[in-house]
This record gives structure tokens, C-alpha cells and sequence, in this order.
């Protein structure tokens, strides 16, 4: 069970780096790295920051595993709030799709403006609260009885 969960919480994390590698990803200028303009349909500078952002995941994750899943046993709750988090990371990432110029179903600059910006940090800190709230009361609990 103990490397089940090491292994879900890679994977999260990966996933994780991933979507926050992609989102950087997009911002950036086209570059032409490696003599190449594209790899796979996408910008090389672009595809080098993600594959960059995936490695450096997974490898943190080989280091940093042992320590997770300790605070996993501790606090169980955090599986879930993490695992919304990357979820609420992937709805920015679906705004800024829905707002590329090609598919237009959202205004452009929509993904940028102070509102969303706002929504989102405050529902990404939001989870983040709520999850460490309830992990601890749970704990608590645990402890009470």
C-alpha cells in the first residue's frame, strides 16, 4: 500500500510540474532551439520548458517521495486537496485554450485580467486552506477518541 501511495503521489506531482510547465510554457516567446522551429506542433522553446518541467518533477519526486507520503500518513486529507489543486491548475490551463485566438470561445485577454486572476488565487489558496484545515480536525479527531 505504502508504494501504491508513493506512486500516486508521483504521479500527481509529475502532473503537476507538467501543467506548470505548460502554463509557463505558453507565455513564453517562440524560440528556435536546436535549430528546430517545431517538435510535435509546438514551439522548441516551448516543448524544452515542458519536457524540462516534467524531468525535474519526476526527479524531485525520487528525492522527495519518503517525505510526502510521511506527511500523506499524517495528514490523508492533503491526497485529495492536492489532487484538486492540479485539477484547478488544469481549469487555468483549459481558460487559456479557450481563449487562444484559433478557438475563440473566450475573449483573448480573459486568462490575464485582474478578475480571473483574482478567482484563481483565491480558490488555489482557498483549497490549499481548506485542505490543511480539514486534515488537522481530522487529526484531532483521530487523537480525541
Amino acid at each position: 500500500m505504502t508504494v501504491l501511495k508513493i506512486e500516486l503521489a508521483d504521479i500527481a506531482f509529475a502532473i503537476d510540474s507538467m501543467l506548470a510547465a505548460v502554463a509557463l510554457a505558453v507565455t513564453l516567446p517562440h524560440l528556435n532551439l536546436f535549430g528546430l522551429e517545431d517538435i510535435g506542433g509546438i514551439n522548441s522553446g516551448q516543448f524544452t520548458v515542458m519536457l524540462a518541467g516534467g524531468l525535474i518533477g519526476v526527479i524531485i519526486m525520487r528525492f522527495a517521495a519518503h517525505k510526502f507520503v510521511q506527511l500523506l500518513e499524517k495528514y490523508p486529507q492533503l491526497e485529495t486537496a492536492a489532487f484538486v489543486v492540479v485539477g484547478w491548475v488544469g481549469v487555468k490551463l483549459l481558460v487559456m485554450t479557450l481563449s487562444h485566438d484559433k478557438l475563440g470561445v473566450l475573449p483573448h485577454d480573459f486568462p490575464h485580467s485582474t478578475p480571473w486572476t483574482i478567482t484563481f488565487w483565491i480558490v488555489l489558496v482557498g483549497i490549499v486552506v481548506v485542505g490543511a484545515l480539514v486534515g488537522l480536525k481530522k487529526n484531532k479527531e483521530i487523537e480525541n477518541h
